[in-house]
């Protein structure tokens, strides 16, 4: 075997140890309820949410976030938490919360302390700031089995947004109106770990 092949196979070796080393699972079947978000203001239920450059759901047991824009791939690295922040290796990275879309309706986005949308390296989860406003997003969905790939909670045919079963529906950040029983459901969802550098975005 030359050396260029041999070369190939080590880039090879090196990124799937990457996606292994990120705990990234790719193209799996989501067979976990997920997040479906309330918004208070406007009664919305959204269970898809947008960064800048993919949409994703949250798993509702784990917490973890998944991509559903093209191949699904569960990013083990990101965890979403009962006060809707997100952290990237324990870190915060931004929170969940409504914003009007660049059509003018109500979506879920996944946001920066600044109000401006994180983008994310779709294989490691790795955000970062897009710099975009909510408003520069257009052509938002909300029901997730739009996109999700394979499911046995939606219909049989992968994203051809059915009725979809597996969704769990949780107050916004604020909680207003939001019965008991989904405070005290919320809280299950892991805690944010506190002893760790923080990370700002």
């Amino acid at each position: 075997m030359n050396r260029g092949k041999i070369g190939q196979l080590g880039m090879f070796a090196s990124a799937m140890a990457v996606l292994l080393c990120a705990g990234t699972a790719l193209g799996q079947p989501i067979e976990e309820d997920w997040v479906v978000f309330q918004d208070s203001l406007t009664g919305s239920n959204c269970g898809v949410v947008n960064a800048a450059n993919a949409e994703l759901i949250v798993l509702f047991q784990s917490g973890n976030m998944v991509v559903v824009s093209g191949a699904d791939v569960v990013l083990q690295d990101l965890v979403v938490y009962s006060d809707n922040s997100v952290s990237y290796l324990s870190e915060p990275a931004g929170y969940i919360d409504f914003a009007e879309d660049g059509d003018g309706l109500p979506a879920v986005f996944w946001l920066t302390l600044t109000g401006t949308v994180v983008q994310i390296n779709t294989f490691t989860g790795e955000p970062t700031d897009s710099g975009l406003l909510p408003s520069d997003r257009i052509n938002t969905v909300c029901d997730a089995c739009t996109l999700i790939d394979q499911s046995s909670l939606c219909d049989n045919t992968p994203g051809d947004g059915g009725n979809g079963g597996g969704t769990i529906t949780l107050p916004d950040l604020c909680g207003a109106g939001a019965p008991a029983a989904l405070v005290v459901t919320a809280a299950l969802l892991p805690l944010v770990s506190l002893g760790r550098r923080r990370r700002r975005l």
